[in-house]
């Protein structure tokens, strides 16, 4: 027995001996300017024992006795070894990794060497749009890509951004790129039936990203098949990686204001109003100078006002001064096996009008676990919930950006008693509502929920033969309301009335993907990757409304079922489904001469029976000649590539069932129920088939202090789908056929530079520009197509006007005058003798982005800027507020004071003449306006804590902001009415005005 203790006294002496000689080692990881760097990766060399660094880039690291190296590796840095022995403290420096060799990016299906990359794509870190006052992440993408145009149709929080890539490619199916999250394929842009507008992108927080990568030619994009033609935006969400759980809290407040103003289309004062209503009543025959007053005074003044007098700037009366504020949590860790990020944040920011906000809570979920040396599995899951109140738009009068401009200066909101002001005799029912009681009176919202999620598995066969299954759901409700209250405003002829609308999209989404790779050399000079795949998709959508009306005399009750007299109800739904098998494959030798090619069989619902597949290819190649023997002692060139690819894709964004014959019930026929004909259809009906050519030139100099890009790509568009007329004995007009054809082509250019680079300060500088040409070269027999102030021609661009040109004003009389026709030889004053002519386009010649950024200490500044040049913008409800005197019981702007009054005048105003003059309210160049601007989009100024000093209360990094975006427009046109990133689809609607916010906010981790 006294054996036994001793053995056992001399185990445990033995093992605590061993014990005491296990040391930590504290150190800190730091980039080649001093900074630090988070999540470095640090293991004991020959053993798994490891942990990643802080967001301070410390790291804290228990090692055997026997430790004598640490290996050090992240993401963009070159691998390093660290000599330990004997040591219990280190700075370890990290050299960037070049970025020709080994940086992997994100591309189609999976991850790719950057310099293998033979397609045309552009990389967006996360940090460029974490933490940026946007709703949604199509916003932070503005000026941030060569040759991607991103701007906002409506200033409403959580409104739906408009993006096009490399312009439009079609006349009639859509024009928006495919998005796909972690993987899956999702459903973007606006959804809304009953609201205003609907962004399901908005419930995607824009803290949670890693990474944006924009797909643009064949090459990077083919292997999406019949989904690709308008681009392909890849997002990847944030991942843990092994070590101690870190946490990161982000708050920001601040408030936003109205971005952009005009000062001559401030509305008119009481007084202006008055003086020019007399003015046009005189010059129309209506008034002489000695009764004019009179008549105003009966008909303009006296029964809408009260005793005192009332000067009410409406345009104040409906917009604010809005708040905003967001909060983020997130953490994230992990150990060599099971890794995770967890995260959540709430987002709330008010309009900038009345009636106008928006609210999102979100979470997100990202857990991977290698549950074997070959099996890793993973699931993702990131959601939210919105809810957004939304005014009216356009021509509606309970529109508040209308009425700022529309209701007269005399009328006033409120009674003397501060009540609102709506009541007939007090508040004219002919003309528009009184949209400060609207807005309290009336609702009009929508609740959002979306829910994205997958669970993967990647399974390793062989070292060079890897299988991925990765099966997603994309899940979208919106549950949009409408209550007009029975006292005022639409709903009082009804006696009040409510909508309510149910829209559901489940997206299903199942890839299978096979992963070879295998060096066909023995000196592994030359090698292969090979990928196989099969992807189904199957998406329902789910439709449901109602409206009831006579309410009771109170805005309690609200929701339909209250509602006394059912109007309408109806529930529809709409399916479609794709299916693909693709491959792709590079051939890579001595990472000198790339060849990339791949080929996808795609089936598309929405396709006519005899067109239902289609197959898709693309080839790239890709020299780096800088790795050529004869580039060697050209030292100040870092690296020099030569791309370039064609191939074909396809456009599938058309309606579900537009390629079959439909059928309609409720026809009569001789007395009797019975259904006709709704929809011709067509069974040959296929996708739009693009095929981009694209050839770039990468060039990095003066040890990577400069880098640039230019590409030039041609994209021919054929088979676009349009009416095509069929005999009348068809019971049709037309049909849908694929027939017509555009062409865009343009040069795009990247540039970046660090002009100045030290220790303590570092200044970086970047600049793209696109310049894009869009011409349509075939149409049905090649005739014209009219559609609204823009004409279809082939040779002309998609988004030419078709209008009369202005002339002037005849300085004799006031009259306005057009020219007859476009050679402006000859001039008229009957707008019905003018010919409608080609006028310019809506289409911008060259947009693009530029900024700089300074970095010295602890303190950072950036700024960034964002331009359009070369189009024209209408200014669609101009005719009423600027017309020359239509519209006359409506207010007018401040440019209508320099109207023509005397003989001689020299204006481009005509006589203001009560009712208009001589059709000036119609449509002419006199409403277009040049679209060009710069636009401050974000400054930011910066501090970083001490490390010192939080060491001390063990956090990792604390940093503070101030932040303000769109605080500085300059516009090329002193006439532009309103905001030109408004005029995304060509004219303005009276919209939400675009906010310009001033922010201020806290960054810590710990």
């Amino acid at each position: 027995m006294r054996k036994l203790l001793m053995l056992l006294m001399c185990a445990l002496l033995t093992v605590g001996q061993l014990w005491a000689q296990n040391r930590t080692i504290h150190g800190t990881v730091l980039d080649e300017n001093g900074k630090p760097i988070e999540r470095a990766s640090v293991v004991v060399k020959g053993t798994k024992i490891g942990t990643s660094t802080e967001e301070n880039g410390t790291f804290k690291l228990t090692v055997p006795p026997t430790a004598k190296y640490l290996v050090i590796t992240a993401l963009n840095f070159e691998r390093r070894e660290v000599f330990i022995e004997g040591k219990n403290e280190v700075e370890i420096k990290m050299n960037p990794l070049d970025s020709k060799l080994d940086e992997v990016v994100v591309v189609a299906y999976g991850t790719q060497k950057k310099n293998t990359v033979t397609g045309s794509q552009v990389s967006v870190k996360g940090a460029v749009v974490e933490n940026k006052p946007f709703t949604s992440v199509d916003k932070a993408l503005q000026g941030a890509v060569a040759g991607l145009q991103s701007a906002a149709a409506s200033g409403a929080p959580g409104s739906s951004q408009a993006i096009r890539i490399r312009g439009i490619g079609s006349i009639s199916a859509s024009a928006d790129p495919l998005w796909v999250i972690d993987g899956i394929p999702v459903n973007s842009g606006d959804v809304s039936r009953l609201t205003t507008t609907a962004n399901l992108l908005s419930t995607l927080n824009p803290d949670d990203i890693e990474d944006i990568t924009v797909l643009k030619d064949a090459a990077s994009s083919s292997i999406y098949g019949s989904r690709a033609a308008n681009g392909v935006i890849l997002v990847t969400t944030k991942k843990g990686r092994p070590g101690a759980t870190r946490f990161k809290f982000d708050a920001e407040v601040g408030q936003n204001s109205i971005a952009y103003k005009n000062s001559a289309y401030q509305p008119l004062t009481a007084d202006q109003y008055g003086t020019i209503t007399k003015e046009g009543l005189i010059n129309a025959g209506q008034a002489t100078p000695s009764n004019v007053d009179a008549i105003y005074n009966a008909n303009f003044l006296s029964v809408f006002t009260y005793p005192s007098p009332v000067n009410t700037d409406w345009l104040s009366a409906v917009t604010r001064v809005g708040g905003q504020q967001q909060y983020n949590l997130s953490a994230s860790g992990g150990n060599e096996k099971t890794t995770f990020f967890l995260s959540g944040g709430m987002f709330k920011q008010d309009g900038t009008t009345i009636a106008t906000d928006f609210t999102r809570i979100n979470g997100n979920a990202r857990i991977e676990n290698r549950a074997t040396n070959k099996l890793t599995l993973g699931f993702t899951l990131n959601g939210g919930v919105t809810d957004q109140n939304t005014p009216l738009n356009g021509g509606a009068f309970g529109n508040p950006v209308l009425s700022a401009f529309f209701l007269l200066p005399t009328l006033s909101p409120y009674k003397p008693d501060g009540t609102l002001n709506y009541l007939t005799g007090d508040f004219p029912n002919a003309s528009t509502y009184n949209t400060v009681a609207v807005a309290a009176l009336d609702k009009r919202n929508l609740h959002g929920l979306s829910l994205r999620g997958s669970v993967y598995a990647e399974y390793k066969i062989l070292d060079n033969l890897r299988f991925k299954t990765q099966y997603g759901v994309d899940y979208n409700t919106l549950e949009e309301n409408q209550y007009n209250n029975p006292f005022y405003g639409d709903g009082q002829s009804s006696g009040g009335r409510a909508f309510a609308y149910y829209t559901r999209y489940t997206n299903w989404d199942w890839v299978n993907t096979l992963d070879f790779k295998q060096s066909l050399l023995r000196s592994g000079d030359l090698n292969l990757n090979l990928k196989v795949g099969y992807e189904s998709q199957l998406s329902k959508g789910y439709f449901v409304s109602v409206q009831n009306s006579n309410f009771p005399p109170t805005t309690i009750l609200t929701v339909p079922a209250i509602g006394a007299t059912p109007k309408t109800a109806s529930q529809t739904a709409s399916d479609y489904a794709f299916v693909g098998a693709f491959s792709s494959a590079d051939l890579n030798f001595k990472d000198k001469y790339i060849i990339t090619g791949s080929f996808r069989n795609d089936g598309s619902s929405r396709f006519g029976l005899n067109r239902r597949y289609g197959n898709f290819w693309s080839i790239g190649g890709r020299w780096n000649i800088d790795r050529e023997r004869f580039m060697q002692n050209i030292k100040f060139i870092n690296q020099l590539v030569l791309r370039s690819s064609y191939g074909t894709n396809g456009n599938a964004g058309i309606g579900n069932y537009d390629a079959l014959p439909l059928y309609g019930y409720g026809s009569n026929y001789i007395g009797n129920p019975g259904s006709a004909p709704s929809q011709a259809g067509n069974i040959d009906l296929t996708w739009e088939i693009n095929k981009p050519f694209n050839v770039g030139l990468d060039v990095t100099i003066l040890k990577n202090r400069v880098s640039f890009t230019i590409e030039y790509y041609k994209r021919n568009t054929t088979s676009l789908l349009l009416a095509a007329p069929v005999p009348p004995s068809t019971g049709f007009t037309s049909v849908t056929k694929n027939i017509g054809a555009m062409e865009n082509k343009g040069v795009e250019f990247t540039l970046n530079v660090v002009p100045i680079q030290s220790r303590d300060f570092r200044w970086n500088l970047n600049f793209n520009i696109a310049a894009n040409q869009n011409r349509i070269t075939a149409l049905v027999n090649n005739q014209d197509i009219l559609s609204g102030v823009f004409i279809r021609r082939v040779g002309y661009d998609f988004q030419t006007y078709y209008a009369r040109i202005y002339a002037g004003v005849d300085p004799a009389n006031g009259d306005p005058l057009w020219y007859t026709d476009a050679t402006k030889q000859a001039t008229t004053n009957n707008y019905g003798a003018a010919q409608r002519a080609l006028y310019q386009s809506a289409s911008p010649k060259f947009f693009g982005g530029f900024g700089n950024s300074f970095r010295f200490k602890n303190f950072s500044f950036s700024a960034n800027f964002y331009y359009n040049f070369g189009n024209y913008l209408r200014d669609t409800w101009g005719s009423y507020y600027n017309g020359a005197g239509f519209g006359g019981g409506f207010n007018k702007v401040q440019r209508i004071m320099k109207r023509w009054t005397t003989p001689g005048q020299i204006t481009d105003i005509p006589k203001y003449v009560y009712g208009g003059n001589k059709s000036a309210q119609s449509f002419s160049t006199f409403y277009l306006f040049k679209g060009d601007f710069i636009r401050l989009r974000d400054i930011e100024l910066g501090y970083d804590m001490p490390k010192s000093l939080l060491g001390k209360y063990h956090i990792g990094t604390m940093r503070f902001y101030v932040r303000g975006t769109n605080l500085w427009t300059w516009v090329a046109d002193s006439n532009m009415p309103f905001d030109p990133e408004q005029g995304v689809s060509a004219q303005t609607n009276l919209e939400v005005f675009i906010p310009k916010t001033v922010t201020a906010g806290v960054n810590i981790s710990f």
